[in-house]
Parts: C-alpha cells; structure tokens; sequence
C-alpha cells in the first residue's frame, strides 16, 4: 500500500487493535475540588500533572466510543482598545480569563475568528452558522476544573470566542470547519479526553509494551511515543476517534501547546505545519483562514458532485469499519461529501492524513526532518484511497 499509510498502519498494529473494545473501568484522575484559574490547582504544564494516571484510582462506569456528552508568522502587535475592530463575535471576558499573551507573539485570535468569519458570511454562510458563540468564563473555569489544568491561553481565548460548532446549522448544514472535520465545543472536548483516560490503563492498548514500541513521532522525538496520553487535548474530530489537539506533554524535543494529529488510527503522531510551539494553536488557525482566503487546494461542492468521481469514491476505510456506511466520520475522504472539499493532489484523501502528509513535507522541506526514506518515491497520487480494509486487517489495492 502507499508509503504514507504504512507509516501510519503497521500491520501488526492494525492487526492487535481490530476489532478491540476500550472499556477499561479504571478512573484515570479524580476531580479537583478548586477552580483552576488559582494559584493551588495543578499547573497545566507539569509532566507530573500529566503523565499516564495511576490505573488504581477509583473506579468509573465504563462506556464505549463515541463518548456521551453531558506560512509562518512574526510580531503581531496587539492593537488598544481605542484602535481594535468591532467585533463580530460576542466576547466573554472577565478578571480571571481575558486573553493572557504568553511571551511569543502570535495572530490575534479575535482578528482570526473575525476574518473566517467574513470569508465564511460570504462563501458559505450556511457552514458560518454552525459557529457557536464564544463560552462563558464561568462554564470555562468549571471545565478545566474537571480536567485538572488550565488549558494554554491561546486555547481558552480561542474558545471566549467561539465554542466549537453545532451538529447542525438552522440551514440544515451539518459539516465540519475544517474540510469536514468538525470543531468541538469545550464540553465535547472533555468528554472526548475523559474517554481516552479510560484506554491509558488498558493493556491491550495504552498499557500494550509492544504497541508503544511501534509508536512514532514527526518531527522525531516531538511527540511522546504513545498510543493515548493525558497530556493531548482533542480540539478538532473525525468522529470515530482520530483528532487534530494539543499537546501539553511533549517528548524532548516539542513544544507544550503544539498542534498534533492523534488518534486511533494514528500510530505515527505529527506536528501540524504553523502549529510548532506554545501558540501552536492560534497560529495553525490562522494559516488555515490564509489558505481559505488564498482560495487553492479545496473547493465547496455538493453530495452530487463528489458522487459522480466514481474513482475517489472509492476511498479508504478504517479498519475500525463494521460493514454499515463508510466507516470514515466527518472528513475520511469527498465521496458523498458535500461542502469543503480538497483537491489537487489531496482529492479523495482523508482529511487528517492530508493535513499530516503536508506537513511532513513541509517540516521536510526546512530541514526539521531530514530523513529522506520517510517521504514518497515520486508518485505523489499513490493515495490513502486508493486501498481498502480487509476483514483480517490487511489493505488491497483499488486500482
């Protein structure tokens, strides 16, 4: 199969996961009794706060997935009051959760919220009003309360602005942002965390010695090489298990706040192109609102459409697939996939396989990798899509 998704599915961890229910019954943390914005709560960035939880913990009811809910940039001044904007979203801010800007400059988040916004009333107001408005600073502090840490300041500024997305739009859109993949709202967000706390302790998975051992990271040595960990924080989803996050515990050579793709089907976990450092996220934000305003590499488009590429409709299936639809969630490749859509040499591509390939070739390109043997031999459409899951694990060609 293509070189890009044996590095993400080695075979004999595909093999050892197929099929597998997460379901351990340990609690991965027990709940804080302060706020976490003071002083005595855990801080958001101790490795000793985030490490993989004591699997004898008190216990929690198990429950499966999904889990129920209850170009780079420089010095951006930030502008004073009197010269800001008007605003077109509804802030929430307050003494305990006004924007704090760490040390490194980053895009204003509020300008970028602003500007995808404006690109999204005029390009596609349907998708636009699936935003929701902006968290209460309340209801942000109870939530990192149950988490145990802060989030990182462009995280909960990000989110004062706008808290994930609804199922569905009073238009009857029902799409994800970012190509299909959709933005979670903050409650989703811990649900979707609480669940991986489960898998930490699991010995067929997060406590698997062998599955850790095939685990690997782009750039190397960025990401820790684990199958779940405490510290990755899911922002964006495919809905069946994979993410675009944060990473508050990298390995030694990352950054905390990084942008990283993870997930179940993800054993080689990479940093996001413009989401490196401790304002990963507001960065990795703001090139996806340049590349909307470029107009390049996507396309709004319809069901119709995309059901007449016979050929990419063929595309990949998770090995996680039980036989009924696609098996893909929200952005695993544009067969029957109305609005945002990739083309060009990512037509057909899952989504979040998509957004790490360019990465890799990005961090490539600039020296941060400079392991050739990881990179394609020519043939740049020798795609996710055009292989399918078998049922004992194993992929075959399409074509």
């Amino acid at each position: 199969m293509g070189w890009f998704t044996s590095l993400f599915f080695p075979a004999a961890a595909t093999n050892s996961r197929k099929g597998q229910a997460m379901s351990s019954t340990h609690e991965a943390f027990s709940l804080p009794t302060s706020s976490p914005v003071f002083s005595t709560h855990p801080h958001a960035f101790s490795a000793e706060t985030l490490g993989t939880p004591d699997p004898e913990g008190s216990l929690s009811p198990s429950y499966t997935y999904p889990p129920q809910s209850s170009s780079s940039y420089g010095y951006f001044p930030t502008s004073s009051g009197s010269s800001r904007p008007p605003s077109l979203l509804p802030t929430h801010y307050d003494s305990l959760h006004t924007p704090v800007s760490p040390s490194i400059p980053y895009p204003p988040l509020e300008k970028t919220w602003n500007r995808l916004r404006l690109w999204l009333n005029r390009e596609y107001p349907e998708l636009g009003d699936t935003l929701n408005y902006g968290i209460l600073p309340q209801d942000l502090a109870q939530i990192e309360m149950q988490f145990g840490f802060a989030l990182p300041a462009v995280v909960r500024e990000s989110y004062l602005l706008v808290d994930g997305q609804e199922a569905e739009s009073s238009a009857g859109c029902a799409e994800g942002l970012f190509y299909g993949l959709t933005l979670l709202p903050l409650e989703d967000v811990y649900e979707e965390w609480r669940f991986w706390r489960e898998v930490d302790s699991d010995p067929t998975t997060g406590a698997n010695v062998q599955l850790k051992e095939v685990m690997q990271s782009l750039p190397p040595g960025w990401v820790r090489k684990e199958y779940s960990q405490r510290g990755w924080i899911p922002l964006i989803s495919d809905k069946t298990g994979n993410y675009v996050g944060i990473d508050l515990n990298p390995a030694e050579n990352g950054s905390v706040g990084q942008v990283i793709v993870f997930g179940r089907d993800f054993d080689t976990k990479v940093v996001l192109w413009n989401g490196d450092g401790p304002v990963g996220w507001a960065k990795w934000l703001a090139s996806f609102v340049d590349d909307l305003e470029v107009g390049e590499g996507f396309e709004i488009g319809t069901s119709n459409e995309a059901s007449s590429d016979s050929e990419d409709s063929l595309g990949y299936e998770s090995y996680f697939y039980d036989g009924h639809g696609r098996g893909q969630g929200d952005g695993g490749g544009d067969a029957g996939h109305s609005g945002l859509r990739l083309t060009g040499e990512y037509k057909g591509w899952n989504v979040l396989e998509a957004l790490a390939d360019r990465s890799v070739r990005k961090w490539y390109d600039v020296r941060v990798i400079t392991d050739a043997a990881i990179l394609p031999d020519g043939d740049l459409k020798n795609k996710v899509s055009g292989y399918a899951c078998c049922n004992d694990g194993s992929f075959k060609s399409l074509r």
